[in-house]
């Protein structure tokens, strides 16, 4: 009986170390994609201000006229050059903050600058590598713990459970033999 507790231990030290040793590969992948959006971003960027500059004008004035336009049809399309502009800005801002994070910063970071959709296509496509980096030593080292914490964490919650159980059964118990 001695060495299930040992087994339960054992996976959860690995199945922890696992887990958290995929990140830094998973954030690899995440960065890749977040560039690729951004690159597509920078392409439209650049559409926008070739337009304004064929026409004479500064992107803002450019804009402006879309959106101060009379026509619905004018306003909606300035709507798409703002949101293509401001995509393009926040994008560049947290692919540099992602970038620029230390190694125990980036899961704040990916938190923090986190993008839905990029995020979707990065657990779609994940491919796990095995690590041997520092970084990722580092990681799985984490996960060991952090499954070892989980699994104590665990039997502590059973075993109260467990006397919660224990207890009403005695007292249940005791009732019968009294009543």
């Amino acid at each position: 009986m001695a060495t299930l507790p040992r087994i339960a231990n054992g996976l959860a030290a690995v199945g922890g170390a696992g887990l958290t040793s995929q990140f830094p590969e998973f954030y690899q992948q995440y960065l890749q994609r977040l560039g690729g959006r951004l690159d597509q971003a920078l392409i439209q960027e650049a559409r926008i201000y070739e337009a304004a500059k064929s026409q004479g004008l500064a992107v803002a004035d450019y804009l402006r006229r879309f959106l101060e336009s009379g026509d619905p049809v004018f306003q909606a399309e300035g709507r798409v050059i703002q949101a293509a502009l401001s995509d393009a800005e926040a994008l560049r801002g947290s692919l540099l903050a992602l970038a620029d994070a230390g190694p125990l910063e980036r899961p704040f970071a990916l938190f923090r600058y986190l993008d839905h959709d990029v995020l979707s296509a990065t657990f779609a496509a994940f491919k796990p590598a095995l690590p041997v980096t520092a970084e990722g030593l580092t990681y799985a080292a984490i996960g060991l713990l952090l499954g070892l914490l989980a699994l104590a964490l665990g039997e502590r919650g059973g075993k109260a459970v467990k006397r919660r159980w224990q207890l009403r059964r005695l007292r249940r118990r005791n009732q019968e033999t009294w009543s």
